[in-house]
Formats: structure tokens, sequence, C-alpha cells
């Protein structure tokens, strides 16, 4: 769905009485049906990104160039919608300010009297983190799970899941908490290789420590000798490639970007796009642990690490 959808079609170089181009009028109807409940056929999320957008475009236009077409009370009725789909997906919006006038009184109040770029800014800060959690729900949630037989024989896979759940419900709204979570997720993996293998687990090792002694548990390291598709060259690069992954997630929460470790300062340029490249590529890494800790013919049953 687009932002144009909220408005009626009119006939191709449609003009005035003054002779001016006429800008489509506001489907009132739909917007309101959307604000009652979901539309027929389109997502909460798809719609709410359309009429963000819709009430984004109206407000900078009011704000800058004066190129708004809607009136107080059109605006009044989206951005109600938008709070109203929001709130039905998760997403928390509020906007501080009901209509163009109110629009006006809020940015004298916040300094932006004098300037359209300041104004921009109020808008981006009001709107982009609403706007980027819902794109996320639209692509659709992260599936954080690993399939049940890699964890079915673990004698206490509780960690490991807690971790799992903590970064699902976290996606689409906290990027540093999922950081932070995947982390500890590469951490719980490892430790539970290593006790599963009956080794010794040293709880003030670092990650990469931790990686290290997980893959050699289970004859993955590059220095390994395993036969098979294991102890192929092309296999060794991608194990290598896989644990500097799992500590490139580490590296990535030690520097700030997620939960464990307080930020001197705001966790700037932080998405969800991050948060989604930190859980799969941790999620990868467990399940090629704990598969191969499954398997039968893994090449740690063949030979001690």
């Amino acid at each position: 769905m687009r932002a144009s959808d909220f408005f009626f079609e009119l006939e191709p170089d449609a003009f005035g009485l003054d002779g001016e181009p006429v800008s489509p009028p506001l489907n009132v109807e739909l917007v309101e049906a959307l604000r009652r409940g979901a539309l027929d056929g389109i997502p909460d999320a798809s719609a709410a990104i359309a009429l963000l957008d819709l009430v984004y475009d109206q407000l900078q236009g009011y704000g800058t160039d004066s190129s708004q077409t809607l009136v107080d009370s059109e605006i009044e009725l989206a951005i109600r919608t938008l709070e109203k789909v929001t709130d039905r997906v998760g997403v928390v919006l509020k906007v501080p300010f009901r209509d163009f006038t109110r629009f006006r009184s809020y940015w004298l109040r916040n300094d932006a009297s004098g300037s359209w770029q300041a104004r921009r800014h109020l808008l981006e800060n009001l709107f982009e983190p609403a706007r980027e959690r819902l794109l996320v729900l639209e692509a659709g949630p992260l599936d954080a799970r690993l399939p049940q037989k890699s964890i079915a024989d673990l004698r206490d896979p509780s960690a490991i899941q807690e971790q799992l759940q903590r970064i699902q419900r976290a996606l689409g709204y906290d990027p540093a908490l999922v950081i932070g979570s995947a982390k500890e997720l590469i951490e719980s993996t490892a430790k539970t290789v290593l006790i599963e293998r009956g080794l010794p687990v040293d709880d003030k090792a670092d990650i990469p420590a931790l990686v290290r002694e997980a893959h050699l548990a289970l004859g993955l390291h590059p220095s390994s000798h395993a036969p098979g598709p294991d102890g192929s060259d092309a296999v060794k690069r991608i194990l290598g490639a896989v644990a500097s992954v799992a500590v490139g997630v580490a590296e990535l929460r030690n520097r700030g970007f997620g939960t464990g470790h307080g930020p001197a300062g705001q966790r700037v340029g932080l998405g969800m796009r991050h948060a989604h490249l930190a859980a799969n590529a941790a999620i990868t890494w467990c399940q090629l642990m704990l598969d191969t800790l499954a398997d039968d013919q893994a090449p740690w049953r063949k030979s001690s690490p």
C-alpha cells in the first residue's frame, strides 16, 4: 500500500476554475475504516507505513513550503488513525500535536521557528523510529529459533532457549538488546557444547576463546584432521569464516552497540538491520555447533579433539 492510495483518483490533468492543478481529495471513509480495523487484504503494518508517509509528507509540506493539501480536520483524522493502527501492531507512536495549527505551536516551542531544516529534524525524530519498526514488521519477523532436533538431546537447553526468546521479543524495537542477546546466545551455546563433551568451562574466558574451544571439541577447528567433507579446504574456509562471524557479534556488542555494557553516549546509527545481522549470524553459528554435536557421523565422534 502507498500513501497515494488514501486519496481519490482524479482524471489526468485535472484543473480547477482558476486553472491550477487540482489536488486529489482524501478518502476520509478509507481512513476511518482503517481506524476501526484492518483493511481487507492489507496487513496493518503495510497500511500504517503508507499512512505514516502521508502524515509525514503533509506535515513537512505545511512546515516548509506550504505544499500540504489536507485541512486541519483531515490531518487530525490521519494522525489519530495512525496512532490507532500502530498501537494495534505493537509500535508505540505518540504525536505531540493533533493538526497543522498545533504543529506550528510545537515547532515554535522547540526552537524551529526560523529553519525549515529544523522542522524536518523534528519530524524525523518523531516518525522515523516508528517507520523503521513498521518496516521490520512488514518484512516479517526473524524466526529466532533452532530446529527442535538440534536441542532435543541436550541435558539443559534452558540458557540457549532463554536467549532465543529474548532475541525474538526484542526484534522490531530494540536492536541493542538483540545484539547483546545474540552475543550471550553464542556464549551459552559454546559452554553447552563443552559441558556436553565433558570438558571444563572457564567462566572467565572471552568469546574468541570459547568459540575456539567449542570448535576444537567438535573437530571443527581448521587445524583438526577430519575425514570426508569436514576435512576439505572448502569446509575449513567456511568454518573459519563462521568462527570469525561469531567473534564479530561479540565485538559488535563490546563496542557499545549491544546491551551488557553501558554506552558513553547515544548509539548513533544503530538500526534493526544490524540487529538482524547479529541475530542471523549467532543463530547460524549456534545451529552448526548443535547440529554437529547431535550428528552421529560428526568428526568429534571419530576422533578426540
